[in-house]
């Protein structure tokens, strides 16, 4: 479910996560991003408008858990007075996520599997010959990797100090796995000041990656992102011909 949005929160939310953990993420949480989808970059949000079909997309054999709060609390309340106030059934517990500022996250998807392009450098030839033809335009971008989570739980702030809090097990552990099995029918019992939520929807694509083509040759988009402590961090650099690559973040 989304609620009503402040304007801003789309690209803070996508710009913290790209800086957490270097993957671009989706706008709304839930919506729907696929390999060979191109478009260009507003801010720090894709925007896809075409796709290229037929792309294999390779998966990695190992799974991905992703579990981390941006400016976000999570605890355990077991106050006999804030249980009575939530209307929590006599030996549960409040699990509270609590957040300091607009577009806070708690973003919880275990169990993830990530797809990749198998060929890049057939892909850069591909977009080449596009490029040629003018139908992918020197500043757009395709999704190359895209990290499918079967359940998850993914909630961004509205404002500073909202909050949610769930009914769980008085001695549930927090983690990924316990986030993204909440039920929003059943165990959410206050929402307070936030922007978008997912919780425990599935499958969703979250999280993706991008490749920029590029030449040494000519002028090319100049692609800057930072990192958490706002250092500059540099793609992957894929060779397709002497003078063009791809890069991917």
């Amino acid at each position: 479910m989304v609620e009503s949005l402040a304007m801003a929160i789309d690209q803070e939310y996508a710009s913290q996560i790209r800086k957490e953990i270097g993957i671009f993420a989706a706008w709304l949480p839930n919506a729907l991003i696929e390999i060979g989808q191109y478009g260009q970059l507003q801010g720090a949000l894709f925007q896809p408008q075409r796709q290229l079909k037929g792309l294999y997309a390779k998966p990695n054999p190992a799974k991905a858990t992703y579990g981390f709060t941006i400016h976000a609390d999570r605890a355990i309340n077991t106050d006999a007075k804030a249980l009575v106030q939530a209307g929590v059934t006599s030996g549960n517990a409040l699990l509270e996520v609590s957040f300091q500022k607009e577009a806070a996250v708690t973003f919880s998807a275990p169990d993830c599997e990530i797809k990749r392009v198998d060929d890049l450098r057939a892909l850069g030839e591909k977009l080449i010959a596009m490029k040629e033809a003018g139908s992918f335009q020197k500043d757009d971008c395709i999704v190359v990797e895209v990290v499918t989570a079967p359940k998850a739980t993914i909630i961004a702030s509205l404002k500073s100090g909202a909050e949610v809090k769930f009914e769980v097990g008085a001695k549930t552990p927090i983690s990924a796995q316990v986030m993204a099995n909440l039920d929003e029918a059943s165990s959410l019992k206050i929402s307070k000041g936030v922007g978008a939520k997912v919780i425990g929807e599935g499958p969703l694509t979250p999280l993706f990656r991008l490749a920029f083509l590029k030449s040494h040759l000519l002028s090319s988009p100049t692609i800057a992102f930072r990192g958490p402590k706002g250092e500059l961090v540099e793609g992957e650099k894929v060779q397709v011909t002497d003078s063009e690559y791809l890069e991917i973040y």
